[in-house]
């Protein structure tokens, strides 16, 4: 409570702190601003003790319940993440980053609890530190220490710059087994984007990623000399498009060609559709699935069929009749799914085998989409049991669940709980909803030491739009033009006499 009162009545980044700014000025608004960034400091130094904090007690809780050395503590992470409502990797570079601060930048972490140093910096030079020694970490510690203004008006880009380079300075000798860790974490990741785009991120060794780029500057140079009218930043993505999935590409002849797969080669990329938006006239009011990504308008499904993908500049083509659908080279298998009508589900198919047959598989990716642990965002990589083969548990679409390898390893230690279960539904109530109601399915997970979360089956359709299409006007009077009146001011914070 004192740190709270000290972030409004002392606060750093203003001249002037709430108490002494004239009520419903500008400079009171900035410094509540201000006072509440001082605060999320203090707090985040409070967070980091914490996290740290309860892994050990998780860490000590294992060792009293006999779990081998090796393992103790090998779940904190996946616990926090329920507890914090985050994913596992999150929490886990969070947790490590909390762990060296609280530990062996004592200095930085009172910066930081003071609100002297913003969350976002201290953050930047934890993280800057991952494969430093813990010696380095106290050597930068102590230069923080020695003076902190060092750190003013550096930006989180600039911050991590320097103390990489300080780092680098003081612990030359190891360098090579700094740049071997890294290269060992070395990643492609996605990131999906509005309106159908995606982001492709790539973790290289630096003379990779400069060859890369400049195959790519090279192949969108010869296509700009062949007469290609797009900007070169897309030329130069769907030149590596074609390098790596095949496909037409002008290239310069000169250039070495793409040998990653032959163009026309067929992958399995699984897109769920309704047969409203494949074969009707809705599409742009329909949604699409593509596995690994999730929805997307079904028009750019539709469109790619047809051969005139999102942004390719090519005569207008010829508008296309109801119902009808051209299948030119995309090569794609269509299998029919079906969906529950009222949750939205795909339905259910079994096996008796232990492992999960290539179609009962599928379904569970296209059906999951991602991991199935609450808020984890991964890829799904292995197949999971819900309730155990071992304990009786079937092979089937009900007990099965996508999880990343990180989580399906994790599931097994300790006594964690994993069932199936059901959700009540907003539509169950409604009076326009089929009867019977049906509640959509869930998995809800708890943790050995007492964190829990829920994680609700996705529905293959998004749900349906409110009753009224149409946006009603806000409340409240309103100006000339449709500009509606001044929000309303907030409370003034008032410090004569603080109940701390």
């Amino acid at each position: 409570m004192v740190r709270t009162l000290a972030a409004f009545t002392a606060t750093i980044s203003v001249m002037d702190p709430v108490p002494d700014t004239a009520p419903g000025s500008s400079q009171e608004a900035l410094a509540v601003v201000a006072g509440i960034e001082q605060l999320r400091a203090g707090i985040a130094a409070l967070d980091a003790s914490w996290q740290v904090t309860t892994e050990n007690r998780i860490r000590e809780s294992d060792a009293a319940h006999d779990v081998r050395e090796q393992d103790q503590g090998r779940a904190a992470a996946h616990e926090v993440a329920l507890a914090r409502r985050i994913s596992p990797s999150s929490s886990s570079m969070s947790l490590a980053s909390a762990r060296r601060l609280v530990a062996q930048m004592p200095a930085t972490y009172l910066q930081l609890a003071e609100g002297r140093l913003p969350e976002r910096n201290v953050q930047a030079i934890t993280r800057a530190l991952d494969n430093a020694r813990p010696e380095t970490c106290a050597l930068i510690d102590q230069w923080v220490e020695e003076d902190p203004t060092r750190m003013d008006g550096l930006g989180t880009r600039r911050t991590t710059q320097l103390v990489r380079e300080m780092a680098q300075a003081l612990d030359p000798g190891d360098s090579r087994a700094r740049a071997e860790r890294a290269a060992r974490k070395r990643n492609v990741t996605m990131e999906p984007l509005g309106d159908g785009m995606a982001r492709i991120s790539a973790t290289l060794r630096a003379l990779d990623a400069s060859a890369v780029m400049k195959h790519l500057h090279a192949g969108a140079e010869a296509s700009r000399a062949a007469g290609a009218r797009d900007s070169f930043g897309a030329l130069q993505a769907d030149h590596l498009v074609a390098s790596i999935v095949g496909g037409p590409t002008e290239l310069d002849p000169t250039l070495p060609a793409p040998t990653a797969s032959a163009p026309g080669a067929r992958l399995d990329v699984g897109v769920v559709i309704t047969d409203r938006a494949l074969l009707g006239c809705a599409d742009e009011a329909e949604h699409a699935r593509i596995e690994g990504y999730g929805p997307v308008p079904a028009h750019i499904i539709t469109d790619a069929l047809l051969g005139r993908p999102p942004g390719t500049i090519t005569p207008k083509a010829p508008e296309r009749g109801c119902g009808e659908h051209t299948d030119t080279s995309a090569a794609a298998v269509f299998r029919r799914l079906y969906s529950h009508p009222v949750t939205g589900e795909l339905v259910a198919m079994e096996s008796r085998a232990r492992a999960f047959p290539v179609g009962l598989a599928r379904m569970i990716r296209w059906r999951d989409q991602t991991c199935r642990t609450p808020w984890c965002n991964a890829r799904i990589r292995h197949l999971d049991h819900i309730a155990p083969h071992a304990r009786g548990g079937a092979t089937s679409y009900d007990n099965g669940q996508g999880l990343c390898a990180r989580c399906n390893y994790l599931k097994e230690h300790g006594q964690w709980s994993v069932h199936r279960t059901t959700t009540p539904s907003p539509v169950a109530s409604s009076p326009v909803a089929p009867s019977p109601a049906v509640d959509p399915t869930a998995i809800r997970w708890a943790s050995p030491h007492g964190a829990r979360g829920i994680s609700p089956t996705p529905p293959s359709e998004p749900p349906p739009p409110p009753r009224s299409a149409q946006l009603e006007p806000p409340p409240g009077p309103t100006h000339e033009h449709g500009a509606t009146s001044t929000p309303p001011t907030p409370p003034r914070l008032e410090f004569d006499d603080p109940p701390f």
